[in-house]
């Protein structure tokens, strides 16, 4: 089933040999395959469940010889050069940003499709101070799920002008979802304040700094 966060990584995703890490069902490469997106796609998966899953699903779709499953964490399932295009979605940005770590220079070598769940702020933070680029970046709808489709790969970026643009970015501003967007940030910010106020340990400089998120928010609607 292809919903419009997977659409929308897809519409991002380009390359003959393209990597899916994370592939869970393994609805990606085999939409790829069956629109002659790509060549060939390797789907991988640190869980034996969900690559017994990619792996049923494919033969169903009659895809054995187009899509190879593989079981591994991250990208240590893949050989340098293999993939000119590595998707690694539906994670948090956190452990995105792990992966990437791990392996760095197999990163560098291909283009990424990044579509973190949580921790975008930490992510775009990663990628700007360790020598990689945004070169495009989208965002997808799902009722009130709003998700961030990142373009990246290895080069030079200027760094935001403010802390706050690594929440939201600027060239996000004209995007139909921007709005969208803005409504997920304000609850996130205010459920995080409502918790830590109420918290009988106040962590300060973590509350001082969301109350500043959502100010900066406040102020970026209104320009």
């Amino acid at each position: 089933m292809i919903t419009p966060r997977l659409k929308c990584i897809i519409d991002h995703t380009n390359g003959k040999t393209i990597a899916d890490i994370g592939t869970d069902h393994a609805y990606i490469p085999i939409y790829l395959i069956q629109n002659k997106l790509a060549d060939y796609v390797i789907a991988s998966d640190i869980k034996q469940g969900p690559v017994n899953i990619a792996k049923e699903n494919i033969e169903k779709n009659n895809l054995l010889d187009k899509i190879e499953v593989r079981l591994g964490s991250g990208l240590s399932v893949l050989k340098k050069d293999e993939a000119d295009t590595i998707i690694i979605a539906g994670m948090g940005g956190q452990l995105i940003s792990e992966i990437i770590s791990a392996d760095i220079d197999l990163a560098r070598n291909s283009k990424l499709v990044l579509q973190p769940m949580n921790a975008q702020y930490e992510l775009r933070k990663y990628i700007i101070e360790n020598n990689f680029k945004i070169t495009n970046e989208d965002i997808a709808v799902e009722g009130f799920k709003v998700y961030n489709i990142m373009n990246v790969e290895s080069g030079w970026q200027e760094k935001f002008k403010t802390d706050f643009e690594y929440q939201i970015p600027s060239y996000l501003k004209n995007h139909k979802y921007f709005k969208n967007l803005c409504d997920k940030k304000r609850r996130e910010f205010t459920k995080v304040i409502k918790g830590l106020r109420s918290s009988k340990d106040i962590d300060e400089e973590k509350l001082q700094l969301y109350e500043y998120w959502l100010r900066e928010l406040e102020k970026y609607e209104s320009k």
